[in-house]
């Protein structure tokens, strides 16, 4: 069975051979959801088995990176006042999470669990680059394709390392993030259905 980081790989270099032979965005465009989808894919199946300290943290830190890093590029692009409303509260409450994070991490019992990660992994990385590539005339709906796999992934790792994880401060955490991220889940559902 090929590793996730290989189905990755495989995906990545199928995507960029086929955007390198045609000359026109849409196909580069269309290959960039692809590539999201797979990895959403993917990642969805990594945070379902997420119940080890140190692989939570580093999820769910990449995890609000991603998401203040998308909302971000929302707020610059989108002419959608509901999207932009989205994207604010992205930034706003995933700040809010990557505190409440450092927190529990900052307590003598997290003392053992790795520090989170600074910067994106590769996948999230690619993803946003994929947003910022966006035609105009799609971004909205790649921005919210992309926060419906992302938020169905942190779903899945907060729901998983809450009820499985092996540290207790940690599926506190999850615990309370959970209805937040669901609730984010369900908006975006919504704003994605009327678009």
């Amino acid at each position: 069975m090929a590793t996730r980081g290989a189905l990755l790989s495989e995906a990545r270099l199928g995507a960029r051979a086929m955007a390198n032979q045609q000359q026109g965005g849409t196909l580069k465009h269309f290959v960039g959801k692809v590539t999201d989808t797979i990895g959403g894919m993917v990642g969805r199946m990594g945070a379902s088995m997420s119940t080890n300290a140190d692989s939570f943290v580093e999820n769910a830190a990449i995890g609000d990176m991603y998401e203040i890093t998308a909302a971000k590029i929302a707020l610059k692009r989108s002419r959608s006042e509901p999207v932009r409303a989205i994207a604010e509260k992205m930034i706003e409450d995933h700040t809010e999470n990557t505190r409440r994070l450092q927190n529990k991490l900052s307590t003598s019992e997290a003392r053992d669990v790795a520090r989170p990660p600074q910067t994106l992994d590769s996948r999230r990385q690619s993803m946003v680059d994929h947003l910022e590539e966006a035609p105009d005339d799609s971004f909205d709906s790649t921005y919210l394709d992309q926060q419906l796999m992302a938020h169905e992934e942190t779903v899945t790792l907060m729901q998983t390392y809450r009820d499985s994880g092996d540290h207790a401060q940690l599926r506190s955490f999850a615990a309370e993030a959970a209805p937040v991220v669901e609730g984010h889940l369900e908006d975006i559902k919504r704003l994605r259905s009327m678009m």
